[in-house]
């Protein structure tokens, strides 16, 4: 029966763990009001050509389905543009980085610390029994000093350029500090958001946060 009880709480404390992810970001854009955006344009989406080609490269099919989604019919990555039906509109030119930033802060260093309560040890017996107190120690804040903290940043650009004038027409970036999560899963999040959030009428610029499914990793 008591193994029992030990099961059953044990199941209560798991369940009792299991959280859903929070995912945090922020959202920026800047929109030329002269430039009329439409589905029916086509879109050519390609990559920056930086030290971050390589890498932004596995995020350029993600790009092109979220547009399809956003419903634009014509969609091209730089892999198959050549095989347009007709002409390209729209250049979309994406690039995903990441930064890592130092920051100085105050913090407690640990160790061990006088408990506030004593041990009594006696040894002999009778009139020759001899007794010392011990001061017990447990761990705590023995002062403070200067650290050093990092702080990664992860980042999506996207510059839209109008082809037959070559001239800029919109400017969205995402960015987002989630420090426990792979690479590759903030991208993935930061590109989603970002294609959902366009607005091709205005600029905007806030933060937000996504309550993610349930059982959502953010480490793969």
């Amino acid at each position: 029966m008591r193994n029992l009880g030990i099961i059953i709480i044990t199941s209560f404390l798991l369940s009792g763990c299991v959280t859903t992810k929070i995912m945090k970001a922020s959202y920026s854009s800047q929109v030329d009001p002269d430039y009329l955006f439409s589905t029916n344009k086509a879109i050519a989406v390609l990559v920056a050509e930086n030290e971050n080609t390589l890498e932004t490269k596995y995020y350029v099919n993600q790009v092109v389905e979220g547009l399809k989604e956003r419903g634009f019919q014509n969609v091209y990555s730089y892999k198959n543009v050549n095989e347009a039906t007709v002409p390209i509109d729209i250049t979309v030119i994406i690039n995903v980085s990441k930064k890592i930033d130092s920051y100085q802060y105050q913090g407690a260093n640990l160790g061990l610390v006088d408990s506030g309560r004593t041990t009594t040890n006696c040894t002999g017996w009778g009139y020759s029994v001899n007794c010392t107190q011990n001061n017990q120690k447990t761990i705590g804040i023995t002062g403070y000093s200067t650290k050093t903290g990092y702080l990664t940043g992860y980042y999506f650009a996207a510059n839209w350029f109008s082809l037959p004038s070559e001239k800029k027409i919109m400017f969205t970036f995402a960015a987002s500090f989630e420090d426990k999560c792979s690479d590759r899963a903030v991208y993935e999040f930061l590109i989603d958001e970002t294609i959902k959030r366009v607005d091709f009428q205005k600029p905007n610029k806030y933060d937000y946060s996504v309550q993610m499914p349930e059982n959502y990793s953010c480490v793969y």
